[in-house]
């Protein structure tokens, strides 16, 4: 039986896959299109049919890796009632996402060798801000509902939590569990939120409220 052929956007998507577990592990120099195609599964002609150049199909997995980040936030926060919540849980589950992801996230350390390439440079800076905007928008979103102090500042708590996350790459990549499993994330969390949260004890409730939905 015939293989089904992909369509255009199922096509690309899988090169980009495939790329990011290649750009994952050498640098960006070292990875060759005929490396790339083999990867895919495709010839490198049909690499060229989707992106002119190596350098373009290395900015689009940047961008693909900040595309897959948000939709895993956002698939985890959609069902949860507040925006302090939402946060909560996303920051909770920031390692397992990293984890299921692991190409993407260990690009994300990888392409800043690459920083000194303007392109390279600028979707990065794309991506951090996004990052940053996904999380203060959050925090601005629970100010409004009265669940975080009028005075945190949104951008520099969003800085915080994203510092943290790196921090967390950081230590996958390098097999450094121990955080983790030590209960850092929420350790973090409770010190944090005692802080900055007007609603008591934010923890246990994102605790409970998840329980219940794997009960």
């Amino acid at each position: 039986m015939a293989k089904k052929r992909l369509s255009k956007e199922d096509r690309r998507l899988q090169l980009l896959d495939a790329a990011a577990k290649l750009f994952g592990k050498s640098s960006y120099g070292q990875v060759t299109t005929a490396e790339l195609a083999k990867s895919a599964g495709v010839t490198e002609p049909v690499i060229y049919q989707h992106f002119k150049t190596k350098l373009d199909l290395y900015v689009a997995v940047l961008r693909r890796a900040r595309e897959v980040t948000i939709e895993h936030y956002d698939k985890l926060a959609e069902n949860l009632p507040t925006p302090l919540l939402k946060a909560i849980a996303v920051v909770r589950a920031h390692g397992q996402i990293m984890r299921d992801n692991e190409p993407y996230f260990r690009l994300h350390l990888r392409a800043l060798a690459n920083s000194d390439l303007p392109r390279v440079k600028q979707v990065l800076k794309e991506n951090y801000l996004t990052y940053n905007r996904y999380f203060s928008g959050l925090i601005k979103l629970a100010q409004e509902q009265g669940e975080v102090h009028k005075a945190v500042d949104p951008e520099q708590t969003a800085w915080f939590i994203m510092s943290q996350g790196m921090l967390m790459n950081l230590c996958n990549q390098l097999g450094m569990n121990e955080l983790q499993e030590a209960g850092y994330v929420d350790n973090l969390l409770e010190d944090a939120l005692g802080h900055i949260s007007l609603i008591e004890d934010p923890l246990r409730l994102i605790k409970e409220m998840l329980q219940g939905k794997s009960a």
